[in-house]
């Protein structure tokens, strides 16, 4: 606990896109932040070097009041390439980190996904029941049911598509209808995006107020790629006509690694911790930056305070 009040935070995974983000803004509300890296360079009162395909048992957990679980393998044909390694990550290493933190007192935080269900139903809420098809789903939902042992001290927070710049697809996209050269997007595989920096402002409110249990930060919105890439050019002032429709299927993604329904129902998100989530394309101006979101409003003093046990 800081001298101030709040909350000692541990970021896994903070050379990830979500744990850097994590971390920085944590970092701006004044908050103690030690981050994991896999670098062997590193700033030794910020960071330690943690690699999750090691075996964990002898190691020593930094004190915390919050572990945020960021790491693990998403890249879908990676799981399905090498499903022990990635077992070993998204399983194993961060039951062994949480409960390690957990007999410690820590709060832990998991980041799941949306495909921790089976595709067919569209905004899937936080009590649906799990039927994952993809390996990276399975491993997902596995992970889930064996955290949720730990009881209230575990957030599970199921995230759809995180948007925000560290997409390098959509970086390119950009580049290259700013060119005026055609793009390839997929008609047939789909996203439900949200932005970065709602994902961010959720997770720490989730922490810093110890909110145990299942939360969505997802959209409750389809959108395909190709919709996705015909946004983009016009937000970007480009003849929507260079972005051209191509097949997932075509492309040899499997039927498991693109479900026509990604969307999620966040339940009690906004009533809870305020963080209101919009539709499809407002998520993505909000990510890709053709749109700001305040969130100054959604923070109090006292949302940085843990509780202390009685």
């Amino acid at each position: 606990m800081l001298e101030g009040g709040g909350p000692r935070f541990c970021v896994i995974g903070g050379d990830g896109a979500i744990g850097a983000a994590l971390a920085k803004s944590l970092r701006a509300t004044g908050s103690e932040v030690l981050a994991s890296t896999r670098r062997e360079v590193i700033e030794p009162l910020m960071q330690f070097s943690l690699d999750l395909r090691a075996d964990l048992n002898n190691f020593s957990m930094p004190e915390c009041d919050v572990l945020v679980l960021t790491a693990s393998v998403t890249k879908l044909a990676q799981c399905r390439s090498d499903p022990e390694t990635a077992r070993r990550v998204n399983v194993d290493a961060q039951l062994r980190l949480a409960e390690k933190a957990a007999r410690n007192g820590a709060f832990v935080i998991f980041l799941s996904t949306a495909q921790v269900f089976d595709g067919t139903k569209a905004n899937v809420g936080p009590k649906e029941a799990l039927g994952p098809r993809s390996v990276y789903g399975k491993l997902k939902a596995e992970a889930e049911s064996k955290l949720s042992r730990l009881g209230d001290s575990v957030a599970i927070v199921r995230l759809s598509k995180v948007v925000g710049p560290h997409l390098d697809l959509f970086q390119r996209w950009r580049r290259e209808l700013s060119r005026g050269e055609a793009i390839e997007a997929f008609e047939d595989l789909f996203l439900a995006p949200i932005a970065m920096a709602k994902v961010v402002a959720g997770v720490e409110l989730i922490g810093y107020r110890r909110l145990g249990g299942v939360w969505h930060l997802g959209c409750s919105e389809e959108i395909s790629y190709l919709q996705t890439g015909r946004h983009l050019a016009c937000r970007l002032g480009a003849d929507a006509r260079l972005v051209v429709s191509a097949s997932a299927a075509m492309a040899g993604i499997p039927v498991e690694e693109r479900p026509l329904r990604v969307s999620m129902a966040p339940g009690n998100l906004e009533t809870a911790i305020g963080v209101r989530i919009g539709d499809a394309l407002e998520e993505l101006d909000v990510g890709l930056g053709f749109a700001d979101w305040a969130r100054t409003d959604i923070y109090s003093k006292s949302d940085m305070i843990i509780p202390q046990a009685t």
